[in-house]
């Protein structure tokens, strides 16, 4: 009897140390390798790492299809000394709760030439006071439709898309590079959309162009606790300045354009063609508002040579 007693003291025991356990940070192994942000598993190629934060990749144990990319954890050394990384890339065949860091990291926490030390992390909210951004993947369009979020301070769960003014919402599905996609597209080239944090917050961002490759900034990021939601609008950079020369010739053919600019907004630029017999070039600048027309200086055609006649006497015999 004492036996059993004494059995059941430590199965309760057990239970409790593990549900302790539980709730303790993960702990694994860490080592160290090149870094890869721009071409990493969670394909970064348009975001730049804060000064205030190193990056890590997570070994595929962790991984779930992407759904850690742009977490930030709290990572600490054997020295207890700790670091906060993003996590950007994924670790083929690492242990589970294994990290690879970028070496900057690993050489904050321990001597590079350990190689492999014994670490601690648990996640955290990241250091970001910046909005989040929203990023159009290559080819996009009114029928494919495929986004990230980056530059986020929480982990980031769903995107969801609006095309009647938020009244309904539409889901994505998150791909393993860290894409949310619809594979139909929403019939639209302009959206709205409602990002959602691991905690349940939401930014939701109003009249997102679908362009391919641009990259809309929100005016906020998720809040630091709670559900409240943000509604923004989207904040597009201007684009820069782009020249092009516009030939005209006294050809019939079309003008022949160099250098053709990419306008990111809508309208047109005419251009006035120059009578037949002359040649004009024409300097087109692009601006967020209008097209401006520089007209150079046009050549002055030389004149026809003159055609003269003499009339030479026979010479007298």
């Amino acid at each position: 009897m004492r036996f059993s007693t004494a059995f059941a003291a430590s199965a309760i025991f057990a239970l409790a140390s593990g549900a302790v356990i539980g709730k303790r940070a993960p702990s694994g192994e860490a080592t160290y390798y090149g870094g890869n942000l721009a071409g990493g598993a969670c394909s970064f190629s348009t975001y730049t790492l804060p000064s205030s934060l190193f990056g890590t990749a997570l070994s595929d144990s962790n991984w779930d299809d992407a759904a850690e990319c742009g977490a930030c954890i709290s990572v600490t050394g054997p020295n207890g000394n700790s670091i906060t990384a993003m996590i950007v890339d994924e670790c083929p065949g690492c242990g589970l709760n294994h990290l690879d860091l970028f070496p900057n990291a690993f050489s904050t926490l321990a001597e590079p030439s350990i190689g492999v030390i014994d670490v601690t992390w648990d996640y955290i909210t990241c250091p970001i006071t910046t909005p989040l951004q929203l990023h159009n993947k290559d080819g996009v369009s009114a029928y494919w439709f495929s986004m990230q979020v980056v530059n986020a301070n929480k982990r980031v769960t769903s995107l969801e898309v609006s095309t009647d003014g938020g009244k309904t919402w539409q889901q994505t599905t998150r791909q393993s590079y860290n894409f949310f996609e619809n594979s139909s597209g929403f019939g639209t080239s302009s959206v709205d959309v409602k990002v959602t944090s691991v905690d349940g917050d939401v930014v939701i961002v109003n009249d997102v162009q679908v362009t391919p490759d641009s990259v809309v900034t929100a005016s906020a990021n998720f809040p630091s606790s709670g559900t409240v939601i943000i509604t923004t609008t989207a904040v597009i950079p201007p684009p820069s300045t782009t020249t092009a020369e516009v030939l005209f010739s006294t050809s019939p053919e079309a003008p022949v354009l160099t250098s053709t600019p990419t306008p990111t907004t809508s309208g047109a630029a005419f251009v006035q063609a120059p009578a037949q017999g002359s040649t004009t070039s024409v300097e087109v600048v692009i601006t967020t508002s209008s097209v401006a027309i520089t007209p150079a200086a046009t050549p002055i055609p030389s004149p026809a040579p003159e055609i003269v006649y003499v009339t030479i006497d026979a010479c007298p015999a």
